[in-house]
């Protein structure tokens, strides 16, 4: 996809027992791919190792303090999107993709220190690729996490964790 993204949603939807993950470009043409549950565990699994690669990540000895960092970038990057806007429906299905793709996998790669390609390999055969800042795979992650919260699909989804050096800070106070 070389167009620039303009919206992304994601929702459950029970018939299926799948999510519906959309995006939309500023050109006003949407790619819709079915996410089942083990696809979002993937998902999960790359993501974090790819916020987990970040160099203020890396740097920190001690792995309560690396998640928290996770935790805190993660947090940071939710609440600067914009999740508000319903669904725009004025789109157009983009071309050979009239319906929802099924992703079998999900792949990171790093384009370059501001840019991600998320890529969605699907069982049609075909490659929905994502060009993405750190910032916007958080929010892909914040949507998704939501989306499989309403599925009841039971995954504890979660970037980081804040609490952990707080309850490690605590146990030191003795």
């Amino acid at each position: 996809m070389a167009d620039n993204l303009h919206q992304m949603t994601a929702e459950y939807v029970p018939a299926q027992d799948r999510i519906l993950f959309r995006v939309n470009t500023q050109e006003k043409l949407e790619y819709r791919v079915w996410l089942t549950r083990r696809v979002v565990k993937n998902l999960w699994g790359v993501a974090v190792k790819s916020f987990e690669a970040k160099p203020e990540v890396v740097e920190q000895a001690r792995p309560q303090v690396k998640q928290a960092v996770m935790s805190m970038q993660h947090q940071q990057a939710v609440q600067s999107s914009n999740f508000g806007q319903k669904h725009d429906t004025s789109t157009t299905p983009a071309p050979d993709a009239d319906t929802p793709l099924l992703a079998v996998a999900t792949q990171i790669q790093e384009v370059n220190e501001n840019l991600l390609r998320l890529t969605f390999v699907t069982a049609e055969r075909k490659a929905v690729n994502l060009h993405l800042t750190q910032d916007m795979l958080h929010a892909i992650c914040h949507i998704v996490q939501t989306a499989a919260d309403r599925a009841g699909w039971d995954l504890q989804l979660a970037v980081g964790d804040a609490a952990s050096v707080m309850q490690t800070e605590v146990g030191q106070v003795h």
